[in-house]
């Protein structure tokens, strides 16, 4: 079987490939000073991990609800597209400090039917009420190779059909990661990533996006305009949080196809403008996957899913094939704290 990384799987072509390359100002991780914090990402129990792999966590305010993406050619024979399915996990027993142990957890549990669909599905976000659960898919009935789809919790806790998000948000291109900005102000607002062509018969653009919700409706997207996010390669996830005197946005991005990493960035409210320095994430590994992070809704965590301790392997295909990866955490704090560190902000 062949395998095509996930570059091609969201339909970039090879110009744009050829002509893109990871920016020169990113701030390689080097050996840490004493002073300077240290991130180390936590790993979530047993369940919620398990041998079968867990992609592109949400998790509900409270901590204690994480959707997430499985792909099939791991094991799990609940899987029942050829692709990916959409799962979820409950900490039932909240006790002691979050994530607590594999006691505290439910085996993840694959969604109903009115959620998955025979094709790929994959990148769910969860809104802080949790009753909308918002992700990617491939399936039939959409715009184009792949868009945003939405499903409604109802009264008696069952999800709703879902429904494609419609032309405000999704084109005949690939829409995908559709994500809150994070940024203050702006809860109405989310992200997503296109790669429709800047001009009329270009060549395909992996561009940031954006919709605000005006009276419960997606308005018509726009592209997000910023020197400093344009200057980021590959960039496929954007999401930020305001926490302890600064405006932290965290992007992955892909190098050259091959694997996920993450960089982290700040935002000036004054200016409105996003800046640097871009700063890798001191636990990126080379062909290792590990980025698709996300911030809770109360900002207090980032969490994001890795195959760190397991080796280097696929990402995603057009076939549905993936990596084993494991769900990690960390106190948006922390994060906050080594970015300052690196930046020299005081």
């Amino acid at each position: 079987m062949s395998r095509l990384s996930r570059r091609q799987f969201l339909g970039t072509s090879g110009a744009v490939v050829a002509a893109t390359v990871l920016p020169s100002v990113v701030v390689l991780p080097g050996r840490a000073r004493a002073a300077d914090p240290v991130l180390k990402p936590k790993k979530l129990p047993f369940p919620p991990n398990d041998e079968f792999g867990s992609y592109e966590p949400t998790v509900t305010p409270d901590g204690n609800t994480i959707y997430f993406a499985r792909f099939a050619n791991n094991g799990d024979k609940r899987v029942l597209s050829t692709t990916t399915d959409l799962f979820v996990t409950h900490r039932i027993k909240q006790r002691g400090e979050w994530p607590g142990t594999s006691a505290d957890w439910t085996p993840p549990e694959r969604l109903p039917d009115t959620v998955n669909s025979d094709s790929m599905d994959q990148e769910p976000r969860i809104t802080p009420d949790g009753k909308t659960l918002y992700f990617m898919s491939r399936r039939n009935g959409g715009r184009g190779a792949a868009d945003i789809w939405v499903t409604q919790k109802q009264a008696n806790g069952q999800w709703s059909p879902a429904q494609n998000l419609g032309p405000n948000v999704n084109t005949e291109f690939t829409d995908h990661c559709f994500m809150p900005l994070g940024l203050p102000g702006q809860d109405d607002t989310s992200v997503f990533i296109s790669v429709i062509p800047r001009e009329a018969g270009g060549t395909p653009s992996a561009d940031i996006y954006t919709s605000r919700m005006v009276n419960g409706v997606w308005q018509a997207s726009q592209r997000y305009e910023s020197k400093l996010l344009d200057s980021i390669a590959f960039k496929c996830r954007l999401n930020a949080v305001a926490r302890d005197g600064l405006v932290l946005g965290v992007v992955s991005v892909h190098d050259f196809g091959k694997f996920h990493k993450m960089v982290f960035v700040q935002y000036d409210p004054a200016t409105k403008e996003w800046k640097g320095p871009i700063v890798e994430a001191p636990f990126n590994q080379p062909s290792v996957d590990g980025a698709c992070p996300m911030f809770t809704a109360g900002g207090d965590k980032m969490i994001w899913s890795a195959g760190y301790d397991r080796g280097p392997g696929p990402i995603s295909t057009s076939g549905g094939t993936g990596g084993l990866y494991d769900l990690f955490w960390l106190p948006t704090s922390e994060i906050v704290a080594y970015y300052k560190a690196k930046a020299g902000i005081s």
